[in-house]
Parts: structure tokens; sequence; C-alpha cells
């Protein structure tokens, strides 16, 4: 039988999700039978205990909010918080997925992964799975965590997993010696040999931001930035001969995970600058497919992940200091206030 490569630790209280606590337990026994070294727990105490204990395995830990103080998931991230940064600790709670409050909360208290989606652990722990590997050389060592021993290509899937909501995103790379600003975002954009090279930035930038509005219930969707900057609109940079309306179909998928429809335009902004020009499109989206628009919770070196909010929580983000900048609250009081959404058309398209 093939050894064990990490060691997982489930705080689940029987009065909790019994049918999704099945559903997990299920997950290991069919898809990761031999993988993972399963303890499961449902007092705080007794997950806390273990650990504690020494394991020469890397750690998992699966923990609900929980619905006492006996079973509470907060004591056990703190605990596990107080002595390393190398657990990763997934929150599972559809109550979390649902207040930007707890969201922040918990992503600030050292949660890599809130989630409420099974599938979604299933996806990550398969990421996970390879960084327990023995690494061929040359090996890293992960700056923030001082996980060592990683081939590239497993610091390049550890970083962002691990670190996506480090509020010192800037260190030293490990590979070229440089600073950065970003150490995930560098590691995808200088060293990752799949990325595809673009020309040296134009003196015009380009970008796109979207601004998407779920019909069913009138919520919005936000990103929670990298390194704690709080929600924000989905969108980014155009890249070098890419359609504006396809760059923010493709950055709200990359950053919270959602496929849209795009189906107007609020504002188109020039700003001139001393050393460059920025033009800067917003538009108006809604989902694909509001049948399958569940956001992105799995953090890479996009975002830490996604969530649907109704302007009331957006008032009450910007109140505490969660938005990354005004434009999200903006935005969706004007459309909630039926503002003027104008036509695609004043797009005009361009083929060369």
């Amino acid at each position: 039988m093939a050894s064990a490569l990490f060691d997982v630790v489930i705080l689940w209280s029987p009065t909790e999700s019994d049918t999704e606590y099945s559903e997990l337990q299920n997950l290991f026994k069919t898809e990761f039978p031999t993988q993972f070294r399963l303890h499961l727990f449902t007092k705080t105490r007794d997950a806390v205990k273990h650990t504690e204990s020494k394991t020469p395995l890397p750690a998992i830990v699966i923990t609900k909010l929980g619905m006492t103080e006996e079973s509470s998931g907060q004591p056990l991230i703190e605990a596990i918080r107080r002595q390393d940064k190398s657990t990763f600790i997934i929150l599972h709670s559809h109550k979390v997925c649902a207040d930007p409050n707890l969201r922040w909360y918990f992503a600030e208290l050292g949660v890599n992964m809130i989630t409420e989606f099974t599938m979604q652990v299933q996806h990550v722990l398969t990421q996970l799975l390879p960084l327990a590997q023995p690494s061929p050389k040359p090996s890293y060592s992960c700056p923030f965590c001082k996980w060592s021993s990683l081939s590239f290509s497993q610091l390049y899937t550890h970083v962002p997993l691990y670190h996506t909501n480090e509020t010192e995103l800037s260190v030293k790379c490990d590979i070229c010696q440089r600073a950065t600003r970003s150490y995930a975002v560098h590691l995808h954009e200088e060293h990752n040999d799949e990325t595809e090279r673009m020309p040296s930035a134009m003196p015009l930038y380009a970008f796109a931001l979207v601004v998407c509005q779920r019909k069913s219930d009138n919520r919005f969707l936000v990103v929670q930035e990298s390194g704690s900057m709080g929600f924000w609109l989905p969108g980014g940079r155009v890249e070098v001969g890419e359609q504006l309306d396809k760059a923010a179909e493709r950055e709200t998928l990359e950053e919270a995970g959602v496929r849209i429809k795009i189906t107007g335009v609020l504002k188109i902004e020039f700003s001139p600058r001393a050393n460059i020009n920025r033009l800067r499109v917003i538009f108006f989206a809604e989902p694909a497919d509001e049948q399958n628009c569940d956001p992105k919770t799995i953090p890479d070196y996009e975002s830490y992940g996604a969530m649907w909010l109704t302007y009331e929580q957006t008032v009450q983000c910007s109140t505490q200091n969660q938005l990354r900048g005004s434009e999200p609250l903006k935005w969706f009081k004007y459309i909630t206030d039926n503002g003027t959404v104008h036509s695609l058309s004043i797009l005009a398209k361009s083929e060369l």
C-alpha cells in the first residue's frame, strides 16, 4: 500500500451538515484512498492537541465554523497559525461564504481557502498532492513559510495556494534574486515557461473592469484581492491583440471563476499621464448561466477568491474599510438606482 503524503485533520460536529460530512468522507474514500492520513474530530480541544503533536507529514485542516464552543473551528485555526504558516486550512461554511465580514475576518486569521463546495475541496486536494512528492534538483524554499526542497513546479503551485493573502507580498525571488511586488505574480510572469511572453507595454495601457449582477437575487460579483487589499471589481489589463470585451470575460473568469455575458458599457475613461496614457472601460454583465455561477474559492496568483454581495453588504464593507476603493459601491448603487447602461455598439471593433 502506498504511503500517505499528507496528514488531514477534519473538525466537524455531527450536528452540522451530516450529508456534507458524508460527502467529504466519501470523497477521501473513493478519490484519495491512500494519499491522505485522516484524523476525524468532533471536539476542538482534541483537534488542537493533535495539530500540536509532531508529525513528519505536511498537514491539511478542514473545519466547519462550529455550532457550539466545544466544536468551534476558530480556536483550531488560531492555534495552528500561532505555530506555522505551512498548514493548509480549509474553512467549509455556507455562512462565511455568504457574509463578506466573516469571509474577511477568517481570511485575515490565516485561512487559506473558504468554500462551501465539496467539488472545489476535491480540486484543491488534487493540486496539493504533488507538493509532498520528492522534488528533483534544483530546489527552492518558500520565503513565507520556509517550506524547503521544492522544485520550481512545486514552488509555483505552493505560493499562491498558501500565501495569496499574505500582507507582505514583496519578497526577494529565490530564483533570480530580484525584489518582487507580488511573488506569485512574479513567478507566473517571469519564470513560468508556459506563460506567453508579451511585447513590452505600449505607451497606452488598456484595462477592462466588470460590474456583474446576478438577476435572480440582484447580487453583485466581487473579487477578494490578494494581500488583504480588499474586495474589488473583476477585471485587469487588456493583453496585446485582445478585444476589450474579451479581456473583461477572461479576467472575470480568472479572478472570480465565473463565465459572464457582457450586456453593456457603463463608462469609458481616458487618462493622460506623464509617462503613459491609460484607457479604462467599465462593462456591465450578467452570469452566462445563473444556474452555474459559483464563485472561485481556490486561491491562486490572480486572487484569494470571489463572492456575490448585495448592495447593502457592500455599504457595510465600505464602512469597515474592506473595499480596495470606492468604485464597487459607486457602481452597485448606480445599477441599483437604474442608471443608464450604454449599448455595446459604442465600442466599434476593428480586426487587423
